[in-house]
């Protein structure tokens, strides 16, 4: 039976007009943090201390439990539990609704031509997705969103990516009812709880968007956190994960399973053109066997602690019957992603406007590399089968920043970008094809960026350092 992929997000028809939480279970000690003597402090929040003061963000919640309290396996899996970590994800967990406007001409008035007069007819409709809150500033009532690209955008609108976005709150959730208008029904959406979003950042090639809140209220009153993201570059499979979001527009809601396969590439229809696969977008996807529905698109694929493994943006359907099949689900790998929205964010900071696509550092723009061999095997530390390929450079082009260093025949070892300041961005191992690709959408301009290679005629591995300037970067929209 052949496969094919749907996009998670629901729409709502809403118009036809003619015309022109829950706290982590578990202890809380009263501590002061932050200047915050005497407040109940949870597990969690330690947690996070921790990671900030020890300077490893990496820490897992396991981890902190066993090696900063102290904690016995038994008591770390009741800390730790999968409700303790859903809980949680549901603060951090959004709805997301896009509106847009199509008009039509209608040709029915037009005849008698030239006496007939024309017809529009514009249709109201809106996007019903998720999203999941990656940076919060309480105090201000300032939080980013990550959520999909096709959730806000929409290719036959009159305006393709909505002005009109919001989000509601896990609790604060949107309803919705039906109406009679003129002798027709109409679904309409209870907007009592929306918080007006911006789009700061889209991207359909990555299909991620990035948006912003500010100065809520209802965020500053709320008990919402930011979500962290699990940025290991290999996936394990078997792992535990679910998935947060507004399954089929009934409100944030969670459903879990395991990871099915690590790294996959799927192709969607962004632009709605079914007979037409040559304007497909392919995208580098995690399977799962998570039950996802419409309106699950953009919201957060969870591993055990919590932290963001991906971004939930569609699930398979039998092309047969036209109806979905169970539990075969893709979400967009965090380690691609969270270099996306970062991408994005410190663009939006830089010119305070919506930038839609991205600019990155590629070397496949000019240089050709290619798997010479794949290879599966046992970490005995982990206790997961890891997949590693060996990625030749086979074709070196004159534009490409990186001629006359590279050779054709190196094999790639590492890629490290460090900034100005000489702080490190990115110390990447590379060994999986992908890896290349996405740790370079960490790159900025005036950055350095070192590349560490096997060479056949060398003993020892070769690294090239390159000063990255403006027009090294290409744009994928």
């Amino acid at each position: 039976m052949k496969g094919v992929f749907k996009r998670a997000a629901a729409v709502l028809v809403t118009a036809v007009v003619a015309g022109g939480g829950a706290a982590l279970s578990g202890c809380t000690v009263s501590l002061g943090v932050d200047g915050r003597d005497g407040q109940d402090v949870s597990a969690y929040d330690l947690w996070q201390l921790a990671k900030e003061q020890s300077g490893n963000p990496d820490l897992t919640y396991h981890e902190f439990l066993k090696e900063y309290l102290n904690y016995t396996g038994e008591e770390v899996e009741q800390m730790a539990s999968l409700q303790a970590a859903i809980n949680r994800s549901l603060l951090s967990s959004v709805q997301v609704t896009a509106e847009f406007t199509e008009t039509n001409s209608s040709t029915e008035d037009f005849w008698p031509w030239p006496w007939g007069g024309g017809q529009e007819e514009s249709e109201s409709y809106i996007s019903q997705g998720s999203g999941v809150i990656i940076d919060l500033d309480k105090e201000a009532g300032d939080m980013y969103v990550v959520t999909n690209s096709h959730v806000v955008y929409s290719s036959s609108a009159d305006e393709q990516y909505s002005n009109d976005v919001k989000v509601y709150l896990y609790g604060r959730e949107y309803t919705t009812s039906t109406i009679e208008v003129n002798g027709e029904i109409k679904n309409i959406i209870d907007e009592s709880n929306a918080i007006e979003a911006e789009i700061v950042g889209v991207s359909l090639s990555y299909d991620i968007a990035v948006l912003r809140v500010e100065g809520s209220r209802a965020v500053r009153n709320s008990s919402v956190i930011a979500a962290d993201w699990n940025r290991n570059e290999n996936v394990a499979v078997g792992q535990t994960v679910y998935a947060v979001g507004n399954a089929a527009g009934g409100g944030i809601s969670a459903t879990n399973g395991i990871v099915a396969v690590d790294s996959e590439e799927i192709s969607l229809d962004m632009y709605d053109t079914p007979s037409n696969y040559d304007d497909d977008f392919v995208y580098r996807t995690i399977r799962t066997s998570v039950p996802i529905y419409s309106g699950n698109s953009g919201g957060g694929l969870f591993d055990i602690d919590g932290n963001i493994l991906g971004i939930v943006n569609s699930k398979t359907v039998a092309a047969s019957e036209g109806e979905y099949s169970d539990n075969i689900s893709h979400a967009l790998p965090a380690a691609c992603v969270h270099r996306v929205v970062q991408n994005m964010i410190d663009r939006y900071e830089a010119t305070g406007s919506c930038n839609a696509g991205l600019y990155k550092l590629s070397l496949g723009a000019y240089a050709e590399l290619n798997v010479v061999s794949s290879s599966a095997y046992m970490n005995n530390d982990t206790n997961n089968v890891e997949i590693i390929e060996t990625v030749e450079v086979t074709d070196i082009g004159k534009n490409s920043f990186v001629y006359g260093s590279l050779q054709n025949g190196d094999r790639l070892v590492s890629v490290k970008i460090t900034d100005g300041e000489n702080n490190v961005r990115e110390n990447c191992e590379i060994t999986r094809e992908y890896n290349i690709d996405e740790v370079l959408l960490s790159a900025r301009e005036s950055d350095t960026v070192c590349i560490t290679v096997d060479r056949a005629s060398q003993e020892n591995p070769v690294s090239y350092c390159f000063t990255i300037m403006s027009g090294n970067f290409v744009y994928c929209n």
